[in-house]
């Protein structure tokens, strides 16, 4: 029993953080998609965590949508430059076809980075703010 307390306690902690909080323009957001090696394609885990980015921007018409996109290094630096672009391109045209207004979203691509994780490097941010 003693050895399932700390997954026990870490599931109600996880439970916790899941729960919908109260909604006030104080708050900002950031949503993180990731894509799989060399894609800039959305598959339905960045749509559903778009979504989410949506529906949380429509709540406040006052606040601005930030994407930001990454891609790791491999070695064609102009290529990962370009995979970051299409990524960020990706993300803000769904989220503008979504129903937001294209005037509140800025997009940018980062520099590709060298990271320990690769995966960690191929995503796209979203910030709400």
């Amino acid at each position: 029993m003693r050895r399932f307390l700390p997954i026990i306690f870490g599931s109600f902690m996880l439970a916790a953080c899941s729960q919908p909080s109260n909604l006030t323009p104080n708050n900002d957001r950031t949503y993180v998609v990731f894509f799989p090696f060399a894609s800039s394609e959305l598959d339905d885990a960045a749509m559903t965590t778009i979504d989410q980015a949506v529906r949380y921007a429509k709540s406040f018409p006052e606040k601005k949508v930030y994407v930001e996109g990454y891609a790791a290094v491999y070695g064609d630096l102009s290529l990962d430059e370009m995979m970051a672009a299409q990524r960020t391109q990706a993300v803000a045209q769904q989220i503008v076809s979504e129903g937001i207004d294209k005037s509140r979203v800025d997009d940018k691509a980062q520099q590709p980075e060298q990271r320990q994780s690769q995966i960690a490097a191929r995503r796209v941010e979203i910030e709400v703010k």
